[in-house]
């Protein structure tokens, strides 16, 4: 009987190996009839020994099993594949199936990395669109998890930069899509549905101002009115519109008073005229500018945003822009000016207030730095509580990390090339540049224009200590511009020009000459030319952007604030 039953085996085992080909055969012409579990059981045998047929053998059992709807077999065999044949001509597809399954089960970073294997060039396309196709199912936080796995993939980018666009408000979701937009250099029609369609010239254009005059509350006395500085804005928008029309620039200017009520907002754009408008500036507050945002998109109409420097406001809308650049424009330019004159080797030691565009500001420039190699140290965000308290957490956060002159710190202060302060807030900054003055270190310090007007900065102090500002509203005040400019409103409206006065003057010049330029949808214009001269500030920079790109970065020089980075 044992005899019998060995000789049973061995011609079972000599039928397995003398008809590989045909048991193949078979099994492929039940799998091209769509008959996939009789494709299993005929190809199923042929994996389990070695012959001329068990890589191909294997990887249609993959097949037959996904298609008969197996698919964690399926997939344990498409990986039992790649592993036990590394070397097999058809790695690669069998990669790509493995992928597949790992994405429709939804374990995106086992489908990611399967895909990531694949060496056909020719399938790049393919493995592309199939990346694409299962990451617009994944959430914004999964999709946040894959990038930093995967920093470097692109489709994987794009994928988050796609439902960053479309899902999130958050302002470090923000800086992130502004990363992802810079560094895989995606365009906005390739992230947004949202296209700007052909502009149309005109001989006039209409131009809607919607400020919070509050005309009601206005009195003779300029000095009495609260809300003056509207009021010269709007003044310097005026004393442009006619400078333009004398260089044969022709604008028609509506005034709309807003009162800073988003019902009395929401009242002025229900209006059929504001469809008519070719440009909308304002409003200036937020819930209003929600309101207008969304007017804009709805209706194709642009809008211009004079004060603002949050890029919330033109998120994901191409008729939407900033006036001034954002937190995190700014930022990137104040690193990218500081890497060129800083050592590399020295660490860039951060510190922040707790406001949300404080941390913006701190996470653009941290990212901006580390793309150069550059060690960061980061101090902890400094609360917004009494002056007391806040003095003591900024003298006790730098003492432990640069140390206190007996005991070194984590970053010792020679070891530290460099500082930047991402504040505002006249509290921080005086104690932040009053502690690094006594304890030092004695480095380059870059901060923003708005310290400038802190009651209690002194500007010998910032020069002293090689303090450096972004300072996208930087005047020159000894211009021939801003002469002609100053005595032009002085008679005209009989009280001196302030900051409001200068910006509202510069805004209509530059944005009228692009709707004489460009037309309705000037955002063309602004595509092809990448810087615009200012007339009394510096300059403009928008291309691909929808806020302004160009950040002078001011220092003091013998007493004068002076322009370090000229275009």
């Amino acid at each position: 009987m044992i005899c019998l039953l060995l000789t049973l085996s061995v011609e079972a085992a000599v039928g397995q190996s003398s008809n590989p080909q045909k048991s193949y055969l078979n099994g492929k012409e039940l799998y091209n009839k769509g008959q996939f579990a009789l494709a299993i059981e005929a190809f199923k045998p042929l994996t389990t020994y070695s012959n001329a047929f068990s890589e191909y053998a294997t990887y249609f059992y993959g097949l037959s099993a996904y298609h008969d709807g197996q698919n964690d077999i399926a997939k344990n065999i498409f990986l039992q594949l790649t592993r036990k044949y590394p070397n097999w001509a058809k790695k690669n597809e069998a990669l790509f199936w493995l992928g597949k399954l790992y994405f429709e089960k939804e374990e995106y970073q086992q489908g990611v990395t399967a895909l990531r294997e694949i060496r056909d060039r020719n399938m790049t396309e393919e493995v592309s669109s199939l990346k694409k196709m299962h990451l617009q199912d994944a959430s914004l936080a999964q999709l946040k998890t894959l990038h930093k796995e995967f920093p470097n993939d692109s489709d994987v980018g794009e994928s988050l930069a796609k439902k960053l666009a479309y899902s999130s408000s958050d302002d470090y979701d923000q800086e992130l899509f502004e990363d992802l937009m810079r560094k895989f250099n995606f365009k906005k029609e390739q992230i947004s549905d949202l296209a700007v369609g052909p502009t149309v010239m005109k001989e006039r254009y209409r131009v809607a101002v919607c400020f919070p005059f509050m005309t009601d509350k206005i009195k003779g006395d300029t000095k009495s009115n609260s809300n003056q500085w509207v009021l010269d804005l709007y003044q310097g928008i005026k004393i442009g519109q006619d400078e333009l029309k004398r260089q044969s620039v022709s604008l028609e200017i509506f005034a709309y008073d807003t009162k800073r009520d988003s019902t009395v907002t929401a009242g002025i754009l229900s209006q059929d005229e504001m469809r008519t408008m070719d440009l909308i500036i304002g409003p200036l507050y937020p819930q209003p500018s929600e309101l207008a945002a969304d007017f804009s998109i709805t209706n194709q109409v642009n809008i211009l945003n004079p004060l603002s420097s949050n890029l919330q406001i033109v998120r994901n809308n191409p008729y939407s822009f900033l006036y001034n650049p954002g937190e995190a424009t700014m930022a990137r330019a104040a690193a990218e000016y500081m890497v060129d004159h800083i050592d590399k080797k020295k660490k860039v030691l951060i510190i922040s207030g707790s406001r949300p565009g404080d941390s913006v500001s701190a996470y653009a420039y941290q990212q901006t730095l580390m793309e150069k190699d550059i060690e960061i140290v980061m101090m902890d965000p400094i609360p917004t509580v009494d002056s007391e308290e806040i003095s003591k957490f900024i003298s006790q956060g730098l003492i432990e990390i640069l140390g206190d002159g007996e005991e070194n710190g984590r970053a010792p202060k020679e070891e530290v090339g460099h500082i930047y302060v991402a504040s505002t807030d006249e509290l921080i900054i005086t104690n932040v540049i009053g502690m690094i003055d006594i304890i030092g270190p004695d480095v380059s310090i870059m901060g923003h224009e708005n310290w400038l007007r802190s009651r209690y900065i002194d500007y010998a102090q910032l020069e002293r200590m090689e303090v450096y500002l972004a300072a996208p509203a930087f005047l020159d005040y000894t211009s021939d511009n801003f002469k002609r400019f100053h005595k032009k409103y002085v008679s005209r409206i009989g009280s001196m020009p302030n900051r409001y006065s200068f910006m509202g003057y510069d805004m209509i010049m530059l944005f009228g000459k692009l709707l004489a330029q460009g037309g309705t949808y000037f955002q063309h214009e602004l595509q092809k030319q990448e810087f615009f001269k200012g007339i009394l500030f510096p300059g403009y920079s928008y291309q691909e952007h929808n806020d302004n790109q160009y950040v002078p970065i001011v220092k003091f020089e013998e007493g004068l604030l002076t322009q370090v980075n000229q275009n």
